[in-house]
């Protein structure tokens, strides 16, 4: 068994790329207002939203346990809409020595596509592969798209 994994979707979303980056890179506290019962904070740390280096706090619930990442930008490209966050503290580091969440917005005619990757290195051969923090990734971004659409 691994301790390296990488867990990949396609999710098609009725807003447009432009808007989900938008929220995504730089106004990811709107999440708590559009998913509050998977966002109970998502807080500036340090940096500029949207800017390479910056951190943030991200406190969030998963099967009714409420959770805290701390989250670096590693990667962003307003051109592409993609935005790469990677973790450097919180209740995933007990799990996880390195833990990874690239989004890819593309525009189609309609809607756009985001590809969600999940990077991951397990601590040991016992740690779960983390599915179900990626399902529910999967689910905010539909949620998320579904919000955004309806708001124009």
């Amino acid at each position: 068994m691994s301790l390296i994994g990488t867990l990949e979707a396609d999710v098609d979303i009725s807003a447009t790329a432009q808007q989900f980056f938008e929220v995504m890179c730089n106004e990811p506290s709107q999440l708590t207002s559009i998913v509050p019962d998977v966002f109970k904070s998502v807080d500036l740390l340090d940096g500029l939203w949207g800017a390479l280096g910056a951190t943030s706090s991200w406190t969030y619930v998963l099967d009714g346990v409420t959770s805290t990442v701390t989250l670096l930008i590693s990667a962003v490209n307003p051109i592409t809409k993609s935005i790469t966050y990677g973790m450097i503290e919180g209740d995933l580091k007990s799990q996880f020595s390195t833990f990874t969440v690239q989004m890819d917005a593309t525009q189609k005619v309609v809607g756009s596509t985001v590809h969600l990757t999940v990077s991951y290195v397990k601590l040991t051969e016992d740690v779960s592969t983390p599915q179900a923090l990626f399902d529910k990734a999967v689910q905010v971004i539909t949620e998320l798209g579904a919000y955004l659409a309806q708001a124009t």
